[in-house]
């Protein structure tokens, strides 16, 4: 039984893995699509869309 893992620790052991890997794809994917190019872009485009609206 030492030897052995369990089911459950099966399935947390492949659920850590797939995060593992899903987390450095997304920042890679997000690296090479420009979205951290300009990250104060953002905050200013909402100040411009509340101007908008408020007019």
């Amino acid at each position: 039984m030492m030897g052995e893992m369990s089911v459950d620790y099966q399935i947390i052991l492949v659920a850590s893995v797939i995060i593992l890997l899903i987390y450095p794809a997304m920042l890679l994917w997000g690296y090479l699509k420009g979205q951290y190019e300009d990250i104060e872009e953002a905050k200013y485009r909402v100040i411009e869309r509340e101007e908008e609206n408020a007019d």
